[in-house]
C-alpha cells in the first residue's frame, strides 16, 4: 500500500493527519544461526519488507492502535500498562511503552496506524520491526535522547520481559541499523558491529516460506536456551571463567564433552563451529568468494539439523531440492526453525527455475504451496516527516 493511500486511511480512522511515518525492515540471518543468545556472532541483512507506523500526538496520555493486517483496533494508558488479553498483537506497543516509562524517560499518548509487509511467523522478524518503529516513533514524538544501542536493548527487553519471548539480540539490531547492500556483522556480547559489503551482483537470496508456521513462545526455542546454560552450569566446574557458549573453544569441547550429556554435548558443539563459521563467512565475503559463503550456509544447515535439532522434514526438504540444481550455491533454514523459512544463495539465471523445480516437488511431497521472497539487502529503519 502506497504512502498516499495510507495516509487517506489514518485520516479516515482517527480524524486528523499523522505527522510521522516510521519505516522498520524485517531481517534475515545470513549464517549464526542460535548463536546470539550464546553471546555469540551472527550475520544478518535487513529486507526490503518494512513495517509501516503512522503516527501523530495526542493530550490524553492514550496510545490508540489500528492494525490494518488485522483490521482491529486497540488501545491503552500509558499510566497502567498490562498485556492485552484479546488483542496480543498490541503487546509488542505495550511493551515498549512499558521498559521506556520504567527506564525514566517521559513519553505520552499517540494515534497509530499500522502496516507491515513483514510475513508474520516465518522466522523474517516481524515482531521486531514492530518493536523498532514503535520505539522510533515515540523518540521523534517526545525528542527522547536515546542512543541507537540503548534502543535496541530497550527492544529486546520488551520482547523478553514483557511479551515472554526469550530473543537475543539480533533481530532489533538489524532492523535499526542494517545499511544497504552490506550484511551486518554483530558480536552479541560486546554490542561492536560492522558493514560488511556483498558483492553479489550476479547472485540474488531467495527466501522460501515452508509454510509450516511457528510460535517462538509456543516453540522448543525457550528449551534450546535453557539447554546452552546447563551445559555452560556443567562446563563451568572444570572452565570456572567462562560465561557462556561463546567462551568455550574447540579445545575446551574435546577435553570436557565427556561430562555433558549426549544432548547437551550437540547443542555446544553447534554453537562452537557455528561462531566459526560466522567468522569464516565474513572473511570470504571480504573477499568476494561468494561460492565459499554457499558452502558455509549448507554446513550451517547440517549442523542445525542434526547437532540442534531445529529443523524440520519441510525445511529439510527445501534444502535437498536444490541438488542437481546449478546455479544455487548455499542454502540453509534461517530463523529460529521449527518451521518457517529457507534462505537460498542463487545465480540470478537460476532463481525461476529454482521456483518451478520447489513448487513442483515440495507441493507434491507436502501437500503444501510455498511462498517465495526475492529480497534486497535493505537499509535500516528511518523516519518520513509529513508535510
Amino acid at each position: 500500500m502506497n504512502k498516499e493511500k495510507l495516509i487517506k486511511q489514518y485520516k479516515a480512522i482517527f480524524h486528523k493527519s499523522p505527522t510521522h511515518i516510521i519505516r522498520a525492515p524485517g531481517r534475515v540471518n545470513l549464517i549464526g544461526e542460535h548463536t546470539d543468545y550464546n553471546d555469540g556472532f551472527v550475520l544478518p541483512i535487513a529486507i526490503d519488507r518494512y513495517t509501516n507506523i503512522l503516527i501523530s500526538k495526542n493530550d490524553d496520555g492514550k496510545v490508540r492502535l489500528y492494525d490494518l493486517k488485522y483490521n482491529e483496533k486497540d488501545e491503552f494508558d500509558l499510566e497502567n500498562i498490562k498485556p492485552s488479553q484479546q488483542k496480543k498483537w498490541s503487546d509488542l506497543q505495550r511493551g515498549i511503552a512499558k521498559v521506556l516509562l520504567d527506564a525514566g524517560y517521559e513519553i505520552g499518548g499517540m494515534d497509530v496506524l499500522i502496516f507491515s509487509e513483514v510475513p508474520e511467523g516465518v522466522g523474517l522478524s516481524s515482531s521486531a520491526s514492530i518493536e523498532i518503529a514503535t520505539l522510533l516513533s515515540f523518540k521523534e514524538l517526545y525528542n527522547l535522547d536515546i542512543k541507537p544501542i540503548e534502543m535496541i536493548k530497550l527492544a529486546k527487553k520488551a520482547e523478553n520481559e514483557f511479551v515472554g519471548v526469550q530473543c537475543g539480540i539480533m533481530d532489533q539490531f538489524a532492523s535499526l541499523l542494517s545499511k544497504e547492500s552490506n550484511a551486518l556483522f554483530i558480536d552479541c556480547r560486546t554490542l561492536d558491529f560492522k558493514y560488511i559489503p556483498l558483492s553479489i551482483q550476479s547472485y540474488s537470496f531467495l527466501i522460501c516460506n515452508s509454510m509450516v508456521k511457528r510460535k517462538l513462545a509456543d516453540s522448543s526455542y525457550n528449551e534450546r536456551r535453557k539447554e546452552c546454560k546447563d551445559a555452560v552450569k556443567i562446563l563451568q566446574k572444570y572452565l570456572p571463567e567462562i560465561t557462556s557458549l561463546r567462551d568455550v573453544s574447540i579445545n575446551d569441547l574435546e577435553k570436557y564433552k565427556s561430562y555433558l550429556p549426549e544432548e547437551l554435548k550437540r547443542r555446544v558443539e553447534h554453537v562452537i563451529y557455528e561462531n566459526k563459521r560466522v567468522k569464516q563467512a565474513v572473511e570470504v565475503l571480504k573477499k568476494g568468494n561468494v561460492e565459499a559463503f554457499g558452502k558455509l550456509m549448507y554446513q550451517s544447515h547440517k549442523s542445525l539439523k542434526e547437532l540442534y535439532e531445529v529443523s524440520t522434514k519441510e525445511l529439510d526438504l527445501l534444502v535437498e531440492i536444490r541438488k542437481d540444481e546449478t546455479g544455487v550455491l548455499g542454502a540453509r533454514l534461517t530463523g529460529a526453525g521449527f518451521g518457517g523459512c529457507v534462505i537460498y544463495l542463487v545465480k540470478n539465471y537460476s532463481v525461476e527455475h529454482l521456483k518451478e523445480k520447489i513448487l513442483d516437488v515440495y507441493s507434491k511431497k507436502t501437500g503444501l504451496v510455498p511462498q517465495f521472497y526475492d529480497i534486497v539487502p535493505s537499509r535500516g529503519a528511518y523516519v518520513e516527516f509529513i508535510k
